[in-house]
């Protein structure tokens, strides 16, 4: 089946979706470590389709807390607002955010002064959620390489190094907040009223710093957190290749 067939029968089943079927058209915008998005429209209406891959589980992605995330955020304008999630989380339809997104190294101070506001935003939000468990969501990406594609020697040493930090850290009393764990510059758009913040697929309810962090490090670098970003970052690698 035509990628073109395919997004007709998806959107053809959607019971009362506002969409002109005989006009539409639509573009790929990219693909992520875990979906597939494009940008669906009639001529008058636009949305984003993303079609979530069977890799999504190798990441621990948790659709049903996405989905909580994104309703607790819809009357924000910090992310995209939910027009129809499928039941079987195969497939999501957001609105689609006009504008463009960040430059790796076009964050200027303006946009960390109002990125900065917009986390302060979000994790202020009360969402009905445990605590994020850092150790067990690296632990689980562990387990899956060895036993799909093996872990170079470079990262079994790290985590073999990281692991007593970590679970020192994970049962510190720290209280969590919103997280959207993910948040570089390509998940940021520029619009004409602001930024807004998509792709939420590994928020959950973390550490208060990691997002921050992540986007606009401080001066004085918290070695802890590079060391855990470090490690994710060569994690997705490794998952991204299987």
């Amino acid at each position: 089946m035509s990628n073109q067939h395919h997004i007709e029968k998806i959107l053809g089943n959607i019971p009362g979706f506002d969409i002109n079927l005989r006009k539409i058209y639509f573009e790929r915008l990219g693909a992520g470590r875990t979906n597939v998005s494009y940008l669906v429209q009639d001529g008058i209406r636009k949305y984003v389709l993303r079609l979530n891959s069977e890799k999504s589980k190798y990441y621990n992605i948790d659709r049903s807390r996405e989905l909580k995330i994104l309703n607790v955020l819809k009357d924000s304008e910090i992310g995209p607002k939910v027009v129809y999630c499928d039941p079987s989380y195969n497939f999501l339809i957001t609105e689609f955010i006009e504008g463009l997104p960040l430059l790796p190294n076009g964050v200027t101070e303006k946009n960390k002064e109002y990125l900065t506001n917009l986390i302060s935003m979000y994790q202020g939000m009360d969402i009905d959620l445990p605590k994020f468990n850092y150790f067990d969501h690296i632990k689980k990406y562990e387990v899956f390489l060895l036993e799909r594609s093996g872990i170079n020697k470079k990262i079994s040493k790290k985590l073999k190094d990281f692991y007593p930090h970590l679970k020192d850290f994970q049962n510190e009393d720290w209280n969590p907040v919103l997280c959207h764990h993910d948040l570089s510059p390509s998940n940021i758009i520029k619009t004409s009223k602001g930024l807004r913040i998509i792709d939420w697929e590994f928020s959950a309810y973390g550490y208060s710093k990691f997002d921050r962090e992540y986007l606009i490090p401080s001066k004085n670098k918290d070695s802890f957190l590079d060391n855990l970003f470090e490690i994710l970052e060569e994690m997705w690698f490794a998952i991204s290749k299987i």
